[in-house]
């Protein structure tokens, strides 16, 4: 197995791309060309003007840039990465900041900083969001765990998705189960097969459809009381600020509470407290509570 010489820049320099064992940059250095090597850091001010493929671990906690395609086995950003063309990693773990101009691809993504992408992002296994993620395209991944904030321009495609944080989708959303204790912001289709959403705050859907559709006000919420007397019941309750609005809500199963929408349809439906709602077909059952408004009822 051939050995390549390590690249090692302290200071401020410049050198030539091709191949290497390790290049690390501690200074102010360039790698005039595209760079092939099997481990790279970068604590200085970083810059490949090519390509950048390591084949195994990528280390960033100064200031790096990358000005053609990246491409690593795992990838740690703890200051600031630019990649201005397409990246492509097994595991990605950033509590910086990283910015990639191109396609986003890797197994694994850890977002404690922020995370934005020009195109569409695949992330094949799980996606972790603690802090802010951002893709122009269209996010698609197996399991999506969101404590912060996830936005996707052109909508979302995951197995699972799972919202503590605020999920914005600017299409359509496709998941076989969605759980929320948070914000969701849909413009466009949320089709699951199980949604359970607990509102925190307003929320908007364009539509929904899929089996079994549950819309309730979360009742995970810190209570302050002075001497027994609650905080909120003095300063009004704003549990019931939660709200949800949608279009059109279509489902076997659904169950509504704190909703506004024009036409809820399914088989057996509930709508329960603070609800107002245009028009309900159903073919099964319909129950509604009595702190509710529905104009119109039609059994289908």
């Amino acid at each position: 197995m051939r050995e390549y010489t390590d690249i090692d820049i302290s200071g401020k320099g410049t050198v030539s791309g091709g191949r290497c064992g390790t290049l690390s940059i501690s200074g102010a250095g360039k790698v005039e060309g595209s760079l092939v090597c099997e481990s790279a850091e970068i604590s200085g001010a970083g810059t490949v003007s090519g390509d950048l493929t390591v084949s195994e671990g990528f280390c960033c906690d100064g200031s790096g840039k990358v000005e053609g395609s990246f491409c690593a086995r795992s990838v740690e950003v703890d200051g600031a990465l630019r990649v201005e063309r397409d990246f492509s990693a097994e595991t990605v773990e950033v509590s910086g900041a990283l910015k990639v101009e191109g396609s986003f691809h890797a197994a694994s993504l850890e977002v404690d900083g922020s995370c934005k992408t020009a195109r569409d992002a695949e992330i094949t296994e799980k996606l972790a969001i603690d802090g802010a993620f951002r893709t122009e395209g269209r996010l698609t991944t197996g399991e999506l765990e969101v404590d912060g904030t996830c936005a996707a321009a052109k909508g979302v495609s995951a197995r699972t998705i799972h919202v503590e944080g605020v999920l914005k989708a600017e299409a359509d959303v496709q998941t076989e189960t969605l759980y929320a204790d948070g914000t969701l912001k849909i413009d466009g289709l949320l089709n699951a097969e199980t949604a359970e959403i607990w509102l925190k705050g307003d929320s908007y859907i364009e539509s929904i459809g899929g089996g079994r559709v549950q819309v309730r006000r979360s009742t995970n919420r810190f209570e302050l009381t002075i001497a027994g007397i609650s905080l909120q019941g003095l300063f009004g309750n704003k549990k019931k600020n939660c709200h949800l609005a949608a279009d059109v809500i279509e489902a076997d199963e659904i169950e509504l509470e704190c909703t506004g929408a024009r036409i809820v349809r399914g088989v057996n439906v509930h709508i329960g407290p603070d609800c107002e709602i245009e028009r309900v077909e159903y073919s099964g059952t319909l129950t509604t509570d009595a702190n509710t408004t529905v104009r119109e009822k039609v059994k289908i």
